[in-house]
């Protein structure tokens, strides 16, 4: 009997005669079986002729050479397009085609990839059959599931060949061999761009050419990343199919689900290869490690200005087209960033989302919910490169920096004076356009600085406050007599303060009395108007106080 004969007899009955001697794996095929037994003798018998890698398989090896060649012996049908092995040049014909050829059991969906539609259905089934023994979490690839158990066992079996630097992950360790190679095998053929991951070429090459092969299937619009046309296709139908496994939200995408979970777990995969820095988020690692090496890809179109982070570069570049495209639906204010918008909205609505973990208080952005927990902790991790001054605040110590450095980056844009500050730049430029954004809550007035229009409020608060001095100096109040604080602050609140919400009037007229409780510039009132005052400072806490005797 022929050896293809056998293989298709043991492909029906499901015959697995070759049994790998190191674990309880079986094959059908002795080749399948020699090549598995690799993975536990780390055998990497085929060497690379141009370069020092080297491959437990003979046909990863010759795939691997044609990327040093340049050799592609598999062309499109359909297009100039070559390929360096045959089943990527089958799944390429396929966008031309709009061949799809598996569908998922469980609904409409299709797919040009066989293991798409099979991870596509475990979000209908909800199986995950790799569960983790130490913390119970479950995955639905084999892969993922090995690499988050080497998070609890601290195992590391992929070593760099060129360092002593091992990874839990063999992604991350060939992404970290390319430091020491440099190889960049996929070369942009529109310019001399150069990619060690051939995704990120075709997705860079998309660039030049325009071409945006994926279309929404519910609207017109087209996208140059498949993950963009899939997230882009769940705001149309609502779908949010990964659930988070630890709480009962849920997400569109996998990702973003993956991500939320690690806040449960506390698991952050992502090592810096510079230091010991960890992160939940790839995209987090990958911008911290630039401030190791100094990397700015992102270039302004406009100047010559570079930046580590895409996102601050579009909204550097809106600094030269005027652009702001997030309106404020109750004011109409517009901010070149989402995150500025959000913050500014919700000194509208109110709403606080960030509490501190030390104390009581709550606040409308993460940052300032940060940087006040420092206060607590006495924490200031930015120092300063020429003297010994830390900051808790990163932009107070690039601030502070410019002192020594005489560095005055923000330029007026109506006149020639310069500035070490943006926030003192923006102030000086509504001196040229008389801006007056700040409205006092009492009066019609306004100002073009926050401080100034706080400072001009309190007149009215003085003028109000010499009010209640008078009528209590005017029933001649005998010396010991107790007084309702309360009392003083609701007359305060509803006669003097009319303007404004419950909650700003409260927090107005506790500011004021608590700045009359220590006053010391007249003493000579505090003993018939608060008498408390004469011995401790407070009055939120108790409604009825009296004379210290």
């Amino acid at each position: 009997m022929s050896c293809v004969v056998k293989r298709n007899k043991m492909a029906h009955t499901g015959e697995k005669p070759f049994k790998c001697q190191y674990c309880e794996k079986s094959f059908s095929v002795k080749k399948s079986c020699i090549h598995h037994e690799r993975i536990h003798t780390g055998e990497k018998p085929f060497k690379c002729q141009y370069c020092e890698k080297s491959f437990s398989v003979k046909k990863s090896c010759i795939h691997h050479e044609r990327i040093h060649t340049g050799e592609k012996p598999f062309k499109c049908q359909y297009c100039e397009k070559r390929f360096i092995v045959r089943p990527s040049c089958i799944q390429h014909e396929r966008t031309h085609t709009g061949e799809k050829p598996f569908k998922c059991q469980y609904c409409e969906k299709k797919f040009t990839v066989k293991w798409s539609c099979i991870q596509h259905e475990m979000n209908h089934t909800g199986e995950k059959p790799f569960k983790c023994q130490y913390c119970g979490k479950s995955f639905t690839r084999q892969s993922k599931y090995k690499q988050h158990e080497r998070i609890h066992t601290g195992e590391k079996p992929f070593k760099c060949q060129y360092c002593d630097k091992s990874f839990s992950g063999k992604p991350n360790c060939m992404q970290h061999e390319m430091i020491h190679t440099v190889e960049k095998p996929f070369k942009c053929q529109y310019c001399e761009k150069s990619y060690s991951v051939k995704s990120k070429c075709k997705q860079h090459e998309r660039t030049h050419s325009g071409e945006k092969p994926f279309k929404c299937q519910y609207c017109e619009k087209c996208f140059k990343i498949k993950q963009g046309c899939i997230a882009h296709e769940k705001t149309h139908t609502g779908e949010k199919p990964f659930k988070c496994q630890y709480c009962e939200k849920s997400f569109s995408g996998k990702r973003n689900c993956m991500q939320h979970e690690m806040i449960h777990t506390g698991e952050k995969p992502f090592q810096c290869q510079y230091c010991e820095k960890s992160f939940n988020v790839k995209r987090g690692c990958i911008r911290h490690e630039r401030t190791h090496t100094g990397e700015k890809p992102f270039k302004c179109q406009y100047c010559e200005k570079s930046f580590s982070i895409k996102q601050s570069c579009i909204q550097h570049e809106m600094n030269h087209t005027g652009k702001k495209p997030f309106k404020c639906q109750y004011c109409g204010k517009s901010f070149g960033r989402k995150q500025n918008f959000i913050k500014h909205e919700r000194t509208h609505t109110g709403e606080k989302p960030f509490k501190c973990q030390y104390c009581e208080n709550s606040f409308c952005s993460k940052q300032s919910c940060i940087q006040h927990e420092m206060n607590h902790t006495g924490e200031k991790p930015f120092k300063c490169k020429y003297c010994e001054k830390s900051f808790c605040v990163k932009s107070k110590c690039e601030q502070h920096e410019r002192t020594h450095t005489g560095e005055k980056p923000f330029k007026c844009q109506y006149c020639e004076s310069s500035f070490c500050s943006k926030q003192s730049c923006i102030l000086h430029e509504k001196n040229h356009t008389e801006e007056k954004s700040f409205k006092c809550k009492y009066c019609e007035k306004s100002h073009s600085i926050k401080s100034q229009c706080k400072q001009h409020e309190m007149i009215h608060t003085e003028v109000s406050l010499q009010t209640i001095r008078k009528e209590f100096q005017g029933e001649n109040i005998p010396h010991g007599t107790m007084v309702s604080l309360q009392s003083i602050k609701s007359e305060f609140q509803d006669e003097v303060m009319p303007h404004g919400t419950n909650e700003q009037r409260k927090s107005d007229v506790d500011t004021v009395v608590k700045m009359e409780l220590n006053d010391s510039n007249a003493p000579e009132l505090r003993p018939n108007i608060y008498p408390v005052a004469m011995f401790r400072n407070v009055f939120a806490d108790t409604d009825v106080v009296s004379d210290y005797t």
